[in-house]
């Protein structure tokens, strides 16, 4: 009986953790895009540093969630979910609006 309700807390933080890094390895993925639209001269450097800020506040937003109450709830994952769906749409939007960096 001890072991099935240790396996289900370890199952439940595990999930939990999992979720958490999910979130880092969006925010990864799009620091490789942002990278690689200053490698191609796709990004002009106020849209760089606007990129750069918009990551900064989600990286705060997550940190803010996480030191609340030690974990991220339904309705904190959804507002993450969200805000990096529209970070990822601003990358694409500013690598592909034919402005170059000279």
């Amino acid at each position: 009986m001890k072991t099935k309700i240790l396996i289900a807390i370890i199952a439940v933080l595990s999930l939990a953790t999992f979720k958490a890094s999910a979130q880092k390895s969006n925010l990864k993925d799009e620091n490789q895009r942002i990278r690689q639209g200053i490698k191609s001269g796709e990004l002009t450097d106020p849209e760089i540093a606007s990129l750069r800020i918009e990551r900064n506040q989600l990286r705060k937003e997550l940190m803010r969630y996480k030191l609340d109450d030690g974990r991220i709830d339904r309705k904190e994952r959804a507002d993450l979910r969200r805000d990096n769906r529209k970070f990822t749409k601003n990358i694409c939007r500013q690598k592909h609006d034919r402005q170059r960096r000279h």
